[in-house]
């Protein structure tokens, strides 16, 4: 029995033995474990720490520009405040002129309308009196054949006096009445042939003068006249071309009618008068 005891002994010190170096063992495990482990946790804190550094950092300059941004958005809100302020004064202005433009452009187009109408009458007048000067240039040509028919019946009457005997006094008389009917044709064919050169001289002058020009200044007065009814939806720049357009037409009309009148006036000022009963 206590051999059995001794080797119970034995072994168990053995065990005994085996189970401290084992526990010293696991102590170092755990101990390097435990190390290992604050040195995860250190390195962790450590990346933590400076993850959380990093978006600090990054968070200050997003506000920085946050910041920067929202000051010069601020300044361009101010900027755009003084500019509609301004732009509201133009606006404004620009319709103050614009309205005063829009009257002078309707005052133009009375006046252009007004010496249209002058230049029609008158053209109605030129053609009257040319159709008149027609009629009386007529009239003085069977004028002269008349007293070219009395020139042939009194020269006949003179052979007949030469042939008879007491001719006397008749032969005077009719020699006179004959050199008074030559002069008289002479001066009345001299006449006519003044008042035809005078019309063809005219004619020419006023086809001179351009009848598509005349049709040119009717066709920018329409213009002028369509513009003007559509003048609320002008723009400034087609007021102020339409006012150009409509005063360079107002003077090539002023032109083109002193151009009619002084041809007028150096062929046959008589056109120009102007009668009682008109």
């Amino acid at each position: 029995d206590s051999l059995a005891n001794g080797d119970l002994k034995c072994k168990l010190k053995q065990g005994n033995t085996q189970l401290v170096h084992r526990v010293h063992e696991l102590e170092e495990q755990l101990k390097d474990q435990e190390s290992r482990a604050d040195q995860t946790l250190e390195e962790e804190t450590h990346r933590h720490r400076e993850t959380y550094c990093k978006m600090e950092r990054d968070k200050n300059t997003d506000i920085e520009l946050l910041s920067n941004r929202v000051q010069q958005l601020e300044e361009e809100n101010g900027e755009m405040k003084l500019n509609v302020c301004k732009l509201k004064s133009q606006t404004e202005k620009l319709d103050q002129e614009k309205q005063r433009m829009t009257d002078r452009l309707e005052d133009t187009s009375l006046r252009l309308k007004d010496e249209m109408d002058l230049y029609r009458k008158m053209m109605d007048k030129l053609w009257q009196n040319r159709h008149e000067f027609q009629k009386e240039r007529e009239a003085m040509q069977e004028l002269i054949e008349d007293l070219r028919r009395e020139l042939e019946h009194l020269q006949l009457f003179k052979l007949g006096s030469e042939a008879g005997q007491g001719a006397g006094l008749s032969e005077y008389n009719a020699k006179t009445r004959e050199i008074e009917m030559e002069h008289e044709v002479k001066r009345l064919k001299q006449e006519n042939f003044k008042l035809r050169d005078q019309n063809d001289d005219l004619n020419s002058q006023i086809l001179s003068l351009s009848l598509y020009e005349a049709k040119n200044l009717f066709a920018c007065h329409t213009k002028a006249q369509s513009l003007a009814a559509e003048i609320d939806n002008a723009s400034r720049d087609e007021l102020v071309d339409a006012l150009k357009e409509q005063e360079c037409v107002n003077l090539r009309l002023r032109q083109y009618m002193d151009k009619i009148i002084l041809a007028i006036l150096d062929h046959n000022p008589s056109i120009l008068e102007i009668k009682s009963n008109s």
